[in-house]
């Protein structure tokens, strides 16, 4: 096995996705968000475990990662989140992926693409309920409505937006976002199979007036709260652990500085480990002189900078190398989560999670 891995708890996963399929009761269908390499987990083992759940379908960020999945063998509903550019709307239509549109897509290079594959396009209107990212405002849904009247080879599949404080404990402006949302909707012809989604992992937990009929839950499969501010919680499990093992233990004497830039000044003798891991990596390099990792079951704490490939931490005297050393998860009765690091990092632990680039994954369960 690998020095340094990352494991991935398909079990954990499964348990947390049947935990919000329970919660949702079967009001609203489930699109698993899987972008950015399923939060960093895996999108083919993950999407996996998610649609034999009942989930009905994939939701990422860019057509290429959509096209991704249709190479792996997908070929449930794939819907597309971020608008796509010019260059991506043939790659989108071929691989039958569900394109969003406001007006500043080019409609009728989806209506061309569609003739040239011989295939009907699917599309979701985006609409900007007020995070002012991307999607129509809603006096512009009657000109966008207009437009895919014209292109009898483009089926407008439904329409979403996207919450921006979802996650805030004052949910004041994600009401009046859903509000906006409504006005949009009056313009738009709503038939049974038309598919309305506006809940993110957020939305799903706190406000289930705005689950309509598709529902996007995102962190909270991978085992992770929106944020601390939430009102219902769903006991969701941590599915990822960063493991690494100790490849260095020395004893430095009081006076004796660690790492780059001599940060550290040890302020009496003491023990350190060297762990190989770095900000090349994805381990926050703001978690310099802060924040700890677990080795036997004890928390150990950062000392010095991290560097591009390894950094130290300081240890007692049973610590050896080659001993486990975990970034994030478990070990024994201690769990460092991925929240905890995001804290000490400054950030959040979505960017935790998605973040480690070059270290292999091991898959544990189903």
């Amino acid at each position: 096995m690998a020095v340094s891995y990352i494991k991935i708890d398909l079990n954990a996963f499964r348990r947390n996705v049947r935990k919000i399929r329970n919660y949702i009761k079967g009001e609203a269908g489930l699109l698993a968000v899987v972008k950015a390499n399923a939060y960093g987990h895996g999108v083919k083992e993950c999407l996996q475990v998610a649609l034999k759940e009942g989930y009905e379908g994939a939701a990422v960020s860019r057509v290429t990662e959509g096209r991704e999945l249709r190479r792996f063998g997908f070929n449930c509903p794939i819907y597309v989140l971020g608008l796509p550019l010019p260059h991506e709307i043939l790659m989108g239509v071929d691989s039958d992926l569900i394109l969003p549109v406001d007006l500043t897509v080019d409609i009728e290079a989806i209506e061309a693409a569609a003739i040239s594959e011989r295939k009907m396009a699917e599309v979701m209107i985006a609409i900007d309920s007020g995070m002012n990212r991307i999607g129509a405002h809603p006096d512009e849904v009657p000109r966008l409505l207009e437009k895919l009247k014209k292109c009898p080879h483009i089926h407008i599949r439904g329409t979403f937006t996207h919450m921006a404080t979802a996650d805030f404990k004052d949910k004041d402006i994600a009401q009046k976002q859903l509000q906006v949302f409504e006005h949009a909707l009056s313009y738009m012809n709503i038939t049974d199979d038309f598919v309305i989604s506006a809940a993110n992992s957020a939305g799903i937990l706190d406000i289930p007036n705005s689950w309509h009929n598709l529902v996007r839950p995102g962190i909270i499969m991978y085992g992770l709260p929106p944020s601390q501010d939430m009102t219902h919680s769903l006991d969701v499990e941590s599915v990822m652990s960063v493991v690494t093992h100790v490849t260095h233990v020395q004893d430095l004497k009081k006076g004796e500085f660690v790492g780059y830039g001599a940060s550290f000044v040890a302020e009496k003798d003491m023990r350190t480990a060297t762990i190989p891991l770095g900000y090349a990596d994805g381990y926050p390099r703001a978690l310099s002189n802060k924040g700890c990792v677990l080795i036997g079951g004890k928390r150990c704490p950062i000392v010095g900078r991290i560097c591009m490939d390894q950094f130290m931490v300081a240890v007692d005297e049973t610590v050896k190398p080659g001993d486990e050393a975990v970034l994030v998860g478990k070990q024994g009765n201690i769990e460092l989560s991925a929240d905890e690091v995001a804290e000490a990092a400054g950030t959040i632990s979505y960017e935790i999670l998605c973040t480690w680039k070059r270290i292999p994954r091991v898959f544990i369960g189903e």
